[in-house]
């Protein structure tokens, strides 16, 4: 008999247990677990902040100041647009980090209730070892009770709308109602109308671009260790963790700086856009006369 079967491979997130008629999944399970593991560690590592950082608090202020590097690099060095941009980028950043690296603690995925029903279904007459150790052919009827919150697209979508959201907020604050528009509905030409409304259906694009970028990675790593695990259980482990952490690690940098350009390119004109290309144009060109002149 066949010890272990395959891993139920499931899209959609498991409903645990009902709140006033709402149902908790898994995934959002997964999410407080993130953020309870984020609170932990940035009390635990600013509760006696030191000169001379060392352990967690220097690995904080490290990934801190590495933000704060990239989202100055991108705006331009205008600190006063790198310190608003900073609370969304870094807080995207840290809970993706954390809810993607959930996946490779013990007990995530392989621990939950027994899924009785479809047991039933599958008309099984196989027991629990000792009430609660699944074998066999019941090895994979499982529910389990935490799953990584970014394998639910929900989460995912809800993310991309709140960065989109903001990027716009942000370019109505900076550039006026009259101008932030002018980028969709711009009426002084047809190709600049037309233009106008390809921008207009970008903003929508990047919402399902930023949510499925994120969900399919993350789900395609997290089924990969779970077949593996069942495959190669010894192998997985010394192969498939690191690499799911490097992962892991990408995929929160890659969402937050998007999120860093979409904000940029919201709260800056048309116009700005042109202006930078001009100027970028003349350096070069007189940069070109002045190692002419020098030879």
């Amino acid at each position: 008999m066949q010890l272990w079967k395959l891993p139920n491979i499931a899209i959609a997130p498991d409903a645990i247990f009902p709140i006033f008629g709402f149902q908790v999944t898994n995934t959002l399970l997964g999410s407080v677990l993130a953020g309870l593991i984020l609170i932990l560690v940035f009390v635990l590592g600013t509760r006696r902040q030191e000169l001379v950082p060392r352990g967690m608090q220097n690995a904080i202020e490290a990934l801190v100041v590495f933000l704060l590097g990239l989202i100055d690099g991108v705006v331009g060095g205008d600190k006063s647009r790198a310190r608003k941009f900073f609370p969304l980028v870094a807080s995207f950043f840290f809970f993706i980090l954390v809810a993607n690296l959930i996946d490779i603690i013990p007990g995530v995925d392989t621990i939950g209730q027994i899924d009785t029903k479809a047991i039933a279904e599958a008309h099984l007459t196989t027991q629990p070892f000792l009430g609660f150790l699944l074998f066999g052919d019941i090895s994979n009827k499982i529910i389990p009770w935490i799953r990584p919150a970014t394998t639910d697209l929900n989460l995912n979508l809800a993310m991309a709308v709140v960065a989109i959201v903001t990027a716009q907020v942000f370019g109505f604050a900076t550039l006026g109602p009259k101008q932030h528009l002018s980028k969709y509905f711009n009426f002084r030409g047809p190709i600049d109308f037309f233009v106008g409304i390809l921008e207009l259906v970008g903003e929508f694009t990047r919402v399902i671009s930023l949510a499925f970028r994120l969900f399919g990675n993350v789900f395609a790593g997290s089924a990969v260790l779970a077949v593996f695990a069942f495959l190669l259980p010894v192998v997985a482990d010394l192969v498939f963790v690191p690499f799911e952490v490097f992962v892991a690690a990408v995929q929160a940098l890659i969402f937050a700086l998007l999120t860093l350009i979409f904000l940029q390119i919201s709260s800056v004109s048309h116009e700005a856009h042109g202006h930078e290309e001009e100027q970028g144009t003349a350096d070069t060109k007189q940069g070109q006369r002045e190692l002419a002149a020098t030879h």
